[in-house]
């Protein structure tokens, strides 16, 4: 019984494995590192490193919206929109994540620092 696979066939198919690790392995994302954006109403923009500890209180047009910065992660801490949805939603670590209150027009995201290539590309 003959092999179904050359040794030519063997060599292309170890390239591709091996050149597949080193995509996988090699780092990816800008290198800054990962800051809270936290954009409201009226043109409220402000910027923390995610290594600090920072409490924002972010204008809207319901009111008020505070935005708490701790120990690498960020959430919406309160909020006077009448779901509370943002505040539900939990907290964001990761470049990328964004914490949003549509009623009082805040998005709180992570921007820079490591992450993978683009979710989907549109032309």
């Amino acid at each position: 019984m003959s092999h179904p696979f050359k040794r030519a066939d063997r060599l292309v198919f170890y390239a591709i494995v091996a050149l597949g690790l080193v995509l996988l392995l090699m780092p990816r994302g800008s290198g800054r590192p990962a800051a809270v954006v936290v954009e409201g109403a009226d043109g409220f923009r402000v910027v923390v490193p995610l290594s600090e500890e920072r409490t924002v209180e972010v204008p809207g047009p319901l009111g008020e919206t505070i935005v708490e910065v701790r120990e690498g992660t960020t959430r919406v801490v309160s909020s006077p929109c009448p779901d509370k949805v943002c505040i539900a939603m939990g907290t964001a670590s990761r470049p990328g994540e964004a914490l949003v209150c549509v009623p009082n027009g805040v998005v709180v995201r992570i921007d820079g620092g490591r992450r993978g290539g683009p979710d989907a590309t549109t032309r």
